[in-house]
């Protein structure tokens, strides 16, 4: 076998805290990763030859290069293995990017584990939970077999969990926000503080919260706009995934979220997405 066709869901978090500031840079934070049912697709194949990486990534504006996360996965694969192959990467975006999903965390999970699949799992679990966490933070969730899950640490550490079935509505609100640039300004903004956390009792809807939404909303008030959209039309609760762009409501039913989608009345730019989160096998 030389070639895989891969889907890489993208995910919400249903909660976020900040903890704190590391010494590295990095921020402690306590989060439930969700992955749902919003897909890349990524077309994986492998040729004879000395090293070499071709990403193509048709229709989107992403870098094809050394900056694209699945590139750098595939990079890394190579330099830990010492394979001398040829790998080609077809990326089929759906996933928003820069839009607090994961997209790109999760395509550089794929290309890792289809990599691994393609030259007989020559790499163990924990030496591709490895690699992923030296890619970035979310990509060792997306390595994980488990579709939702507690991160703690720098949401590297995770914990398998079930929660119940969900329907969500994601709007993207047309535009993108760094992730570097929001850690930076919730610390200008924010008290960082400890808490204990206990996953049950973030299973109620009501009570999931993100920290990151105080350094968000006020600088982009669309935020903010979105969420109360999604709570009129019945959303159990709404926020922002992640470090954003994205924000989510929570139905208890299809029926329910079909309806908040309808009744959005999305400008041009924005665009939403009906989903379930995937459960746990």
């Amino acid at each position: 076998m030389d070639r895989l066709n891969l889907k890489t869901p993208a995910k919400i978090n249903l909660f976020l805290h900040v903890i704190g500031r590391r010494g590295d840079g990095h921020h402690n934070i306590l989060t439930i990763f969700q992955k749902i049912g919003l897909w890349d697709r990524i077309l994986l194949s492998l040729s004879k030859g000395a090293r070499e990486i071709n990403l193509i990534c048709p229709d989107s504006d992403l870098p094809a290069g050394e900056d694209n996360l699945a590139f750098k996965a595939a990079k890394s694969f190579l330099d830990r293995t010492g394979i001398e192959c040829v790998i080609n990467i077809k990326l089929e975006k759906s996933i928003p990017v820069g839009a607090g999903l994961g997209g790109g965390s999760s395509d550089a999970a794929a290309v890792l584990k289809g990599l691994n699949i393609l030259h007989n799992r020559i790499l163990c679990h924990n030496e591709l939970h490895d690699i992923a966490c030296r890619l970035g933070a979310d990509v060792p969730f997306f390595i994980s077999g488990s579709n939702t899950a507690v991160g703690r640490e720098t949401g590297t550490n995770l914990e398998a969990i079930d929660t119940p079935c969900h329907h969500y509505v994601l709007v993207w609100p047309g535009f993108s926000i760094s992730t570097k640039w929001v850690y930076e300004r919730f610390e200008l903004t924010s008290k960082l503080h400890d808490t204990i956390f206990d996953a049950s009792q973030f299973l109620n809807t009501r009570l999931w919260i993100n920290d990151l939404e105080r350094a968000v909303i006020p600088q982009y008030p669309q935020i903010g706009d979105i969420k109360n959209r999604l709570m009129a039309l019945g959303a159990e609760t709404a926020l922002m995934s992640g470090s954003g762009s994205t924000v989510f409501g929570v139905f208890s039913s299809r029926h329910k979220a079909e309806n908040a989608e309808t009744g959005l009345g999305l400008n041009g730019v924005q665009r939403a997405y009906l989903v379930e989160g995937l459960k746990n096998i």
